[in-house]
């Protein structure tokens, strides 16, 4: 629980104008159109169904728990959904949370370390009715946000679950780290975030990171605007190897999320075994129906880091493996979808694959 008020920045002048980037908006939407917008959202449901993990909470928790009981797998759950449109709604989001909370509080994983139990995560437009200029994180709208994000922490906190504030497209970059960096100040330790290789800015923004930090490492769905971020996906696996080391050299508990097995290998031999990095301080996540279990288990018993560091025997300890499951019911499931058919066409041919029983 937090032990001290979180004190938010103060604003500008120029921060309290809240109307949506337009102009951004449309020209995403205008990339982001493909094939996949002609597809009916049955047929959407049915190429993605590897990566959902059901429609209701109660889905989700049994598949976290199949996973770690069949296959040692850790999870994060998230309810899918996204800009909210009314205040209803966002208390709806925050509502839904708090029962999912409470539904993994209720019913703890049979395992001592708690870094193995199942997390929450959630996106910041879920609580906020306009999305905000790009620089902005306060004014009437941001300012309910995030109360509803502190109560979300704050009841989490309050039944040990640790839960992640998502990262969305640039726009909403300053709110969440603004959000998240007031909540650790104000003493809860239960709380990560996420940051985007992609970004130009996300170099700076880790100077701010320390030891009570938890964050999870990702290049980014978002198709960002070239003066902003890279483009190129083999740079931004790059910067993902080369601030999980400045990460982790600054304490902070570092989730790489990837499911490029050779970028995480890189990472395994360039960051943690030079370094002598605990396998206690770090994780592996993917997205779940990703087609890499073959993989992933040679992760979680120690294989891998024995093979990369020619060890005779199975490394002492395996690295944790987290599987993102999102959940919800069909026509949010359908849109969220779409989007990362849309984002990753590669994610259609994982679907077959895992259809078929295949691996990679």
């Amino acid at each position: 629980m937090g032990t001290q008020t979180p004190t938010r920045p103060v604003a500008s002048q120029s921060q309290t104008n809240l109307e949506p980037n337009t102009q951004y908006k449309q020209t995403r939407q205008s990339k982001l159109h493909s094939i996949f917008d002609t597809i009916p959202i049955p047929l959407v449901l049915f190429l993605a169904k590897p990566y959902l993990a059901g429609e209701t909470a109660q889905d989700a928790l049994e598949l976290a728990q199949k996973l770690f009981r069949e296959e040692q797998f850790s999870s994060t759950l998230d309810i899918l959904g996204e800009d909210a449109h009314n205040d209803a709604d966002c208390d709806a989001s925050v509502d839904q949370y708090k029962r999912l909370i409470d539904l993994i509080s209720r019913n703890p994983l049979p395992v001592k370390e708690v870094r193995k139990q199942p997390t929450v995560s959630f996106k910041p437009s879920m609580f906020c009715t306009r999305a905000p200029e790009a620089g902005q994180y306060r004014g009437a709208e941001l300012d309910k946000a995030f109360n509803r994000i502190e109560s979300i922490v704050d009841f989490a906190s309050a039944r040990n679950v640790n839960v992640t504030l998502e990262a969305e497209d640039h726009r909403w970059t300053d709110f969440h780290l603004e959000t998240y960096f007031a909540l650790i100040e104000g003493g809860y330790r239960n709380f990560g975030t996420v940051l985007q290789t992609r970004m130009f800015r996300t170099e700076s923004d880790i100077k701010r990171f320390d030891e009570r930090m938890r964050t999870r490492l990702v290049l980014g769905i978002y198709n960002e605007p070239a003066d902003i971020a890279l483009t190129d996906k083999a740079l931004m696996k790059e910067q993902l190897i080369k601030l999980s080391a400045k990460l982790l050299e600054r304490g902070t508990y570092v989730e790489v999320a990837s499911h490029d097995t050779g970028c995480i290998d890189k990472f395994l031999q360039q960051v943690v075994l030079p370094n002598n990095i605990s396998t206690k301080q770090f994780e592996t996540q993917y997205l779940h129906g990703v087609p890499r279990k073959r993989y992933q288990k040679t992760l979680i018993n120690g294989t891998r880091l024995a093979q990369l560091q020619h060890a005779q025997k199975t490394a002492s300890q395996g690295v944790l493996v987290r599987m993102y499951l999102p959940f919800g019911e069909g026509r949010v499931a359908g849109a969220y979808c779409r989007r990362r058919l849309k984002e990753n066409p590669n994610m259609a041919i994982y679907g077959i694959k895992n259809l078929l029983g295949l691996d990679a």
